[in-house]
């Protein structure tokens, strides 16, 4: 009852429904349905009706809406509303495009004090692009109507320039997210951060028990560095997340129970978890090292079951979210990420450039990219292909896969079944 009044809430604000409301009936001017039977009528009301509603619930039944700083937050996949970054998804639709990235993840530096076996970032070639060309790319993604804007790495906020990047990415209307381990992130840091425009901080943390995560990120003072910074962020009015990587022995063990509470002490707002991927140090790891079909089984139940109950902090699962009764692997269609050498890739997890941003203007490569992918997929594309991408790979001796051989590979891969979310659209 108490999900069906926040959601009430939101369908009465018109801060938030206003500009997707113009949105979605300029689209059906054009005879473009982007929602499904009733809900489509309803948005020639003034505000969304009963079918409105349901159907929102029907798709935030898993999820668990918080208030931040006087606005709504789902998890950190989607930026918080009302805003402008919240706006600029349904903007994008308009665009004329096929798709816009709802998100993007950069990665100015591949430096970092953390040691961890599961890196994602290692084996790419790296380097230290500077602030302009960083500042230009932001721009670039603006005018893509990228809701959100990350920073990863490797870890950001070795970059000097950190707090200018931030700021450019927030004056141009994105919702910004930095990932980072918490080294030197003191309060004034953090207040630094706030100021430039930072939303959103996620620390890694992927083990409740100090001695356990200072041994598997490599640093013997990797956990008293995330309780600090965690403190700092919360102080500084961020919102703030614990971020961790489900191996198989932390899904046997329920790291993720522990994590909760330990977050919950802490006052975190959400606990962010991804699972360990087939790439970078880990590009040649068995299946031994990778979750099975029941353990994320296991991991997306907790994301449901957690929210449902309204527990603290919220829960956001990667498998959850891309899983394919719901919005599916939006890599490459839906998100983009550029490592620290400026090759452009669907996300941090799969070793494929479409192009550098060096050589070519981001919109180019990203049209070429999310045409060569084709549709938001239902299964994790480097989960399902890693084995036939790795051969590839090392046919090429190319690590990421460059853009031709990318769009390529792409064509042996094609999948004709949409997620749940997109085949609903489709049948409205």
């Amino acid at each position: 009852m108490l999900k069906w009044l926040k959601i009430l809430l939101m369908l009465q604000n018109p801060r938030i429904v206003g500009t997707p409301l113009r949105v979605l009936r300029e689209l059906r001017r054009r005879g473009i349905e982007r929602l499904p039977g009733k809900v489509g009528i309803e948005l020639q009301k003034k505000r969304p009706g009963l079918a409105t509603l349901r159907y929102v619930a029907q798709w935030l039944s898993g999820e668990n809406p918080t208030r931040h700083q006087g606005r709504w937050v789902l998890n950190s996949f989607l930026p918080p509303f009302p805003s402008q970054a919240f706006d600029n998804m349904f903007l994008a639709l308009l665009s004329g495009r096929r798709l816009s990235p709802v998100s993007a993840y950069l990665a100015p530096t591949a430096r970092c004090s953390f040691h961890c076996p599961h890196c994602s970032a290692r084996q790419r070639p790296t380097d230290e692009l500077p602030t302009a060309t960083w500042r230009h790319v932001i721009r670039q993604l603006h005018g893509l109507h990228a809701a959100i804007i990350g920073f990863t790495g490797g870890d950001p906020i070795l970059r000097d320039d950190l707090p200018e990047l931030i700021q450019t990415a927030a004056d141009g209307g994105s919702a910004v997210i930095l990932f980072t381990t918490g080294q030197n992130f003191d309060r004034f840091y953090a207040e630094q951060l706030r100021k430039a425009g930072l939303w959103a901080v996620c620390f890694s943390l992927d083990w409740s028990e100090p001695t356990a995560f200072n041994a598997f990120r490599g640093h013997p003072q990797a956990f008293a560095m995330v309780e600090s910074a965690v403190q700092a962020a919360r102080r500084a009015g961020l919102y703030t997340m614990l971020g961790a990587v489900a191996t198989p022995d932390f899904v046997d063990k329920q790291e993720y129970l522990a994590l909760q509470r330990l977050g919950r002490t802490w006052g975190v707002q959400e606990l962010r978890i991804v699972e360990s991927m087939p790439c970078g140090n880990w590009r040649n790891a068995p299946e031994s090292q990778l979750l099975t079909s029941e353990q994320i089984k296991q991991l997306r139940q907790f994301h449901v079951s957690s929210n449902q109950a309204a527990r603290r902090p919220k829960v956001c699962a990667f498998n959850q979210i891309e899983s394919p009764e719901v919005f599916g692997c939006g890599g490459g269609t839906q998100h983009l990420y550029i490592d620290s050498a400026g090759a452009v890739c669907p996300c941090d997890f799969t070793p494929m450039s479409f192009g550098n941003i060096t050589e070519e203007n981001l919109e180019d490569i990203w049209l070429r990219m999310n045409q060569a992918l084709g549709n938001p997929r239902r299964e994790c594309l480097i989960r399902k292909h890693h084995r036939n991408l790795e051969k590839w790979m090392a046919d090429t001796g190319e690590y990421p896969l460059q853009p031709e051989n990318s769009c390529q590979f792409c064509q042996t891969i094609q999948e004709p079944e949409l997620p749940d979310y997109f085949k609903i659209l489709q049948q409205r």
